[in-house]
């Protein structure tokens, strides 16, 4: 129940992040620093540690978040960056677009790597695999809420061809 409720309450965060247009430095950081206090909160759900592992894998997973802070933040430029270029997208733009979102994307999943390799050797395989499996799962429902929000360009051009 507990996990649910650290879930909902970041997905009504995402929600909140659709307000924004034209973010600026400041509020990205709000916005990032809100989205990690809470994905902390459901971290702690989802990875049950303690002793000396939780003090090992919370210091890790605070490097972690700080690390994740610039790709959050340029995340959320790439999501007002893309519903901004609906008006005027064409190949260059949505290709440069899409090469942002892969750069973006893979880097994330670098770090992921990492963190997961630095947790594993302070702690073990099987809260290291836990950290993955939970930072998968919110970052996929982080995703999809962000995803659900935005119409994709097919749909934005569908719609207005049937007005």
């Amino acid at each position: 129940m507990k996990t649910r409720f650290a879930l909902l309450t970041l997905a009504i965060s995402i929600f909140a992040l659709n307000g924004y247009s034209q973010t600026s430095d400041a509020e990205a950081d709000a916005v990032v620093t809100l989205l990690g206090v809470q994905k902390k909160e459901a971290v702690s759900k989802l990875v049950p540690v303690s002793g000396k592992d939780s003090i090992a894998f919370w210091k890790i997973y605070a490097e972690y978040q700080a690390m994740n802070k610039s790709h959050a933040k340029e995340r959320i430029r790439l999501y007002e960056g893309t519903v901004q270029a609906y008006s005027s997208m064409n190949p260059k733009l949505a290709d440069s677009l899409a090469s942002r979102f892969f750069i973006n994307r893979m880097e994330q999943e670098k770090n992921l790597e990492i963190y997961y390799g630095k947790i594993k050797a302070a702690t073990n395989s099987v809260i290291a695999f836990e950290f993955y499996q939970a930072e998968t799962y919110l970052l996929t429902q982080i995703r999809a809420n962000i995803m659900r929000q935005i119409p994709t360009y097919g749909q934005l051009v569908a719609a207005a061809q049937n007005k």
